[in-house]
């Protein structure tokens, strides 16, 4: 079964037969006229919910963004606290949500906004981000021998196959002492640790 995964944080929640929201992704070549079960992760804490319905592509297109709108509706469960369940899960966990039982949100009186009054005008921004945190990690790596080099390629190959394992990002490399703070990216200050260890120690130090 092939899905569409759209994860919204806090853009409007899709609640109804009509309703657009927006998705990075373009159709497949041959898919742009297809309705597809999709699953509509939207986050906002300490809430997450999934909306599973069907959606289109309109046809329209708002800035680097396809506009899809929903086609039917099947319902929204809580999944709270469910983390590994977003637009990045393997198939089997995608199936998984699509079929799985939950508490049912009514949303009777939801509205769901305009796609232009909840575009988020800074899509790029995840990207400037990453490519500066590349350039910060080129400026700090040692010159490494092909050893050295060889180890931390399988460290983040390691990590890579825990996260293939598990379905979802579980893992990260974690730089002990952080690059913010003057660490160096190399094979003695890096390791895996849980993704939301790390995410909750930031660049400090500990």
């Amino acid at each position: 079964m092939k899905f569409r995964v759209i994860q919204s944080n806090d853009r409007g929640l899709i609640s109804k037969v009509g309703d657009k929201t927006f998705y990075s992704r373009k159709p497949k070549k041959g898919e742009e006229n297809l309705e597809l079960p999709t699953l509509f992760i939207w986050v906002k804490k300490p809430y997450r919910y999934a909306a599973r319905v069907w959606t289109k592509w309109t046809g329209e297109k708002f800035e680097k963004d396809y506009i899809y709108i929903v086609t039917k509706f099947k319902n929204i469960i809580d999944i709270s606290g469910l983390n590994y369940f977003h637009q990045w899960s393997n198939q089997s966990l995608r199936l998984k949500l699509w079929e799985m039982k939950g508490e049912e949100i009514k949303t009777m009186d939801n509205v769901c906004p305009r796609v232009r009054d909840v575009w988020e005008g800074n899509r790029n921004k995840k990207s400037i981000y990453i490519n500066r945190r590349k350039t910060i990690i080129k400026n700090q790596t040692l010159l490494l021998s092909k050893d050295e080099i060889l180890k931390i390629k399988n460290l983040y190959k390691a990590k890579n196959d825990l996260n293939f394992e598990a379905g979802y990002i579980k893992y990260h490399i974690d730089h002990i002492k952080p690059l913010s703070k003057g660490g160096l990216h190399c094979i003695n200050n890096i390791r895996i640790v849980n993704a939301e260890i790390n995410l909750k120690k930031g660049s400090k130090i500990i």
